[in-house]
């Protein structure tokens, strides 16, 4: 799939030949490009491709992300867009979206940063470090290149093209282009709600900044604790956290049957006992239920189960 998508972004960009046209010539461009724009997202693959990994996701009897499989090394956009997009399928999952509504999310997630293609290789390579605010401009501008090349897609939704100009936007409004705000609701289909963030564009906005985090491509971040830290840190303000939570329990900080050391503890004999993940609280993430079996010299110990959500004062090391 990955060579599909690589091979027919090339072409995508000889076509196209964009370098430094403003955002008019750009526009002008994509229009004239709609027939071989069209060609390339109906008949690259796509559409086959995202309907084997709805099966295989919807066909899982629980889904627990392999996360050595997603996490990668190399900064191809593909990749983290098949990243996303099965990051973003995993929660679309958990919230019992329909096939359609899978299908429409995979194909957004999939196409999320298609409009980077349109954005000058110098101004990529930057990775954020630009230059001066006309730069930076350019970049942000990708959002809406996206959008204008999939929303004149007669074979994409307009609920999969709004995902291309809205996952820079937040829920306290501070993203980017439109300042939309978000209600940090469930993601589910609900017609009542005017100007705020498109539900699928909540999720891979976290689907996307999850990966970002994992791969070190955002503020140097790889282990999965720390990432889902930080996007709990987000939720809420900039992240919808309840779809923050969704993606915490799909890959929680620390799983059932995760070997742990108590590091530190209100009662000073328990420290440095050793024990297993045995339950997560889906309110308190960092808090889980663990049954201790071990003291700090590997002496065996009849089980003691503690939930940490109903103590203060502890902290685990993970034991790997």
């Amino acid at each position: 799939m990955s060579i599909c998508l690589h091979k027919g972004t090339n072409e995508l960009k000889k076509t196209i030949n964009i370098r430094h046209e403003g955002a008019k010539n750009i526009r002008k461009i994509i229009r004239e490009n709609k027939q071989y724009l069209n060609k390339f997202l109906s008949n690259s693959g796509l559409i086959n491709s995202i309907e084997k990994i709805i099966d295989e996701i919807l066909n899982q009897p629980s889904i627990v992300l392999n996360m050595s499989a997603l996490i990668k090394n190399n900064s191809d956009l593909f990749s983290h867009a098949i990243n996303v997009a099965i990051i973003s399928l995993a929660i679309g999952r958990k919230f019992h979206f329909s096939f359609d509504e899978m299908k429409q999310l995979a194909m957004g997630a999939l196409n999320y940063d298609l409009g980077f293609i349109a954005v000058p290789a110098e101004i990529l390579k930057k990775n954020g470090n630009f230059s001066n605010e006309d730069e930076k401009e350019l970049f942000m501008q990708h959002t809406v290149y996206g959008y204008l090349m999939l929303s004149q897609n007669p074979s994409i939704s307009a609920t999969s093209a709004a995902v291309a100009i809205q996952h820079h936007e937040f829920q306290d409004g501070t993203g980017y282009p439109r300042c939309l705000r978000g209600e940090n609701r469930y993601p589910l289909k609900d017609f009542s709600r005017k100007n705020v963030i498109h539900r699928f564009s909540e999720i891979v906005t976290v689907a996307d900044t999850y990966d970002m985090l994992t791969t070190g491509r955002m503020n140097k971040i790889h282990d999965i604790q720390s990432a889902i830290r930080k996007l709990i840190e987000m939720g809420g303000k900039k992240l919808n956290k309840e779809i923050v939570k969704c993606l915490a329990e799909i890959v929680p900080i620390y799983p059932v049957g995760t070997r742990i050391k108590i590091s530190n503890a209100p009662t000073i004999q328990v420290i440095g006992y050793y024990g297993v993940v045995a339950k997560i609280n889906p309110d308190n993430m960092e808090k889980p239920q663990v049954i201790l079996f071990e003291t700090k010299n590997h002496q065996k110990i009849k089980p003691i189960l503690i939930d940490l959500s109903l103590h203060t004062g502890f902290e685990l090391e993970v034991i790997t």
